[in-house]
């Protein structure tokens, strides 16, 4: 009876114990301040950004908004730049994506819990075909780092 036993517990602790620690993990993710590899800050909730006038025009596609100083520099126009050259060496999902400069202190925004006054200048701010702002950069920012969160986002994205 001993001999039928012993592969029955450790059958039962192979198939139970990755879900236990999987509901741990699951439950308790903020606990563990586990690694991400995003560069960019993530915006907790989204931000709803349909209502603004920010390219309403390309409402279908990933939106990258930098947000500029009203008197912009070199440095300024130079990530400016960037920012369009980096839609353009997307390849195949280059039609999927646009960069949008914008000028100006910041743009209210409403969020459905609270008003947010979110969007300021110096900074980049990446938005989702369904007019959502998800994550934002210091405009210190590397362009590069930018770039591979939305390669990230657009391999895993159905939207868009």
């Amino acid at each position: 009876m001993k001999k039928r036993f012993k592969p029955f517990v450790i059958l039962s602790i192979i198939t139970i114990l990755p879900v236990i620690i999987s509901s741990i993990l699951y439950f308790n993710h903020a606990s563990f301040h586990l690694k991400t590899l995003n560069k960019g800050t993530l915006v907790k909730p989204l931000v709803d950004v349909n209502d603004l006038d920010i390219g309403k025009q390309h409402k279908k596609l990933w939106r990258i908004v930098y947000i500029a100083n009203e008197n912009c520099d070199s440095s300024c126009k130079n990530l400016s730049f960037q920012l369009t050259q980096m839609t353009k060496i997307l390849n195949k999902d280059r039609n999927r994506t646009i960069a949008i400069t914008m000028q100006g202190p910041y743009l209210p925004l409403k969020n459905k819990f609270h008003e947010v006054n979110f969007v300021e200048t110096g900074k980049i701010y990446l938005i989702d075909p369904l007019g959502n702002l998800f994550m934002y950069y210091p405009d210190s920012m590397d362009a590069m780092n930018v770039m591979k969160d939305l390669k990230r986002v657009l391999e895993v994205s159905q939207i868009g």
